[in-house]
Parts: structure tokens; sequence; C-alpha cells
């Protein structure tokens, strides 16, 4: 996982780039089945949460995601995830 931020006039860009191999889907509804994709990501900002997606199969594999929020540095993203197939994750990014 790779995470950018940066701050302007208290608001807070982030972009996060996923490295997942997200199984790229053929069109095939059975194949959805056993597919594995990341099906929940979390990001939380001083123990709040800012940023939540539920994510399918349909997402491509090494997805980007950006968004924005208020708040100021010197704290830390904590970004946790699951997948489809009950694996779990954390990353924390530091402010600066």
């Amino acid at each position: 996982m790779r995470v950018e931020t940066s701050i302007k006039d208290d608001i807070i860009t982030v972009r996060l780039f996923l490295e997942h191999g997200m199984a790229a889907q053929s069109g095939c509804i059975a194949d959805a089945a056993d597919a594995l994709f990341i099906r929940e990501l979390s990001v939380r900002y001083r123990g709040e949460k800012v940023f939540g997606a539920a994510l399918s199969p349909a997402m491509s594999a090494d997805p980007f995601l950006r968004f924005r929020f208020r708040g100021t540095g010197g704290a830390s993203l904590v970004i946790s995830w699951n997948d489809s197939q009950g694996a779990d994750d954390s990353y924390s990014h530091e402010i600066a």
C-alpha cells in the first residue's frame, strides 16, 4: 500500500494506492463467488472513521482511491481492510 497526503486550509487530501490482486471478472456472475477482492476498507483519523468503502469484484487490480476530510497534521491515518477470503490487515500512515 502506498499513501500520499497533503494539507491545504485544514483539508487533508488522501490518495491510496492499494496493492491487491483484485481478481478482474470476466463478466460471468458465477465466477464472482471465487473472486479475491477487498471487501471492506476503513480509514480512521484520531480514532474517528473518516472514510469507508464496500468494494466488489468489479474493482480493478491495485485500485487507486482519493478522498478529503477536514483535519490538521500531526496524527496518523489507520487504514484497515478485509478481503473476500477472510484475510485482513491494517496500515498506519503519519500525516506530517
